[in-house]
């Protein structure tokens, strides 16, 4: 798992704010903490967030006609050993 610094970073922020299985946030509230990246950046850290969702790190959901995503619970150590 390589990921590169801004999506690590969207992981920790996730982590901090306790966003973990039950416990969710709309996508695009968390692609807007990207906002201020160049578009070579931007991009880069799409393109890693994607492979997150794919790894199992991350747990997309569709609720209330929006996607939402937290941090997969059974993943939780792996995520740790990423954001340290």
């Amino acid at each position: 798992m390589d990921y590169n610094q801004n999506t690590i970073a969207v992981l920790r922020r996730l982590f901090t704010k306790r966003r973990i299985g039950g416990k969710h946030t709309e996508e695009k509230n968390v692609l807007r903490w990207l906002k201020n990246l160049s578009p070579e950046d931007k991009n880069l850290a799409l393109k890693d967030w994607d492979k997150a969702i794919k790894d199992g790190l991350v747990l997309k959901q569709k609720k209330t006609k929006e996607w939402h995503v937290s941090l997969n619970p059974r993943r939780l150590k792996d995520i740790h050993n990423l954001i340290k």
